[in-house]
């Protein structure tokens, strides 16, 4: 019984609320040999849409976790089902963050079918940033109680990596496509930290 509440509560939830974000993050996914070439680069270079381009896929996916119950009478209908609300954006999560592995999986793929001097390491480095991206935006979204915000956090600090290499330390996201030795392992951590932050604040001072 418990099995088909989830599979009910999954399917309603990538059909309903997921699906135009999925469909956003195909087109960042298509247009992506539009914007960068990914024949022959060297490894610096096919760095660069794997950190500078598909890294959108984080924002675009997972800061509207909470969109759909910042409708008040969304939000009351979520609660009284069996499924708990943030159990309900735990699983969004889940599916989301596994779906931001997809269009790393093609690029990376296309760009070595075309002799690029690309990694898996380098496709996880890139996920890890999406996500670390995309935590972002979520928690702004989760504690303001505001998607607008979410994005904006998410995108300001997308910006803020033109321009303040020296001041994001171990969170500057173009770390591979400049050559810098800083490990994605911190970008995962705080991706997780950010997660976890935001759902406990909604749990705890919210009592949600």
């Amino acid at each position: 019984m418990a099995s088909e509440c989830l599979r009910r509560c999954f399917a309603i939830n990538l059909k309903a609320n997921s699906l135009p974000h999925i469909i956003v993050m195909v087109l960042l996914t298509v247009m992506t040999p539009v914007v960068f070439g990914l024949s022959s680069l060297t490894r610096e270079n096919a760095a660069q849409p794997l950190e500078m381009y598909l890294v959108l896929t984080g924002t675009v996916l997972m800061t509207p976790v909470f969109l759909p119950e910042q409708n008040e009478n969304i939000r009351d209908t979520v609660r009284v089902r069996r499924m708990s609300y943030l159990s309900v954006c735990m699983m969004r999560i889940a599916y989301l963050a596994l779906l931001t592995v997809v269009p790393y999986a093609v690029i990376t793929a296309v760009m070595h079918l075309s002799e690029s001097a690309v990694t898996a390491g380098m496709m996880f480095g890139g996920i890890a940033t999406a996500l670390f991206l995309g935590s972002i935006g979520l928690a702004a979204a989760g504690i303001s109680g505001n998607v607008f915000i979410g994005y904006m956090a998410s995108l300001i600090y997308y910006v803020l990596n033109f321009f303040g290499k020296d001041k994001l330390g171990v969170f500057y996201m173009f770390s591979m496509s400049s050559r810098e030795d800083i490990s994605k392992l911190w970008m995962l951590a705080g991706a997780l930290i950010l997660t976890a932050g935001t759902f406990l604040y909604l749990r705890l001072v919210k009592k949600q």
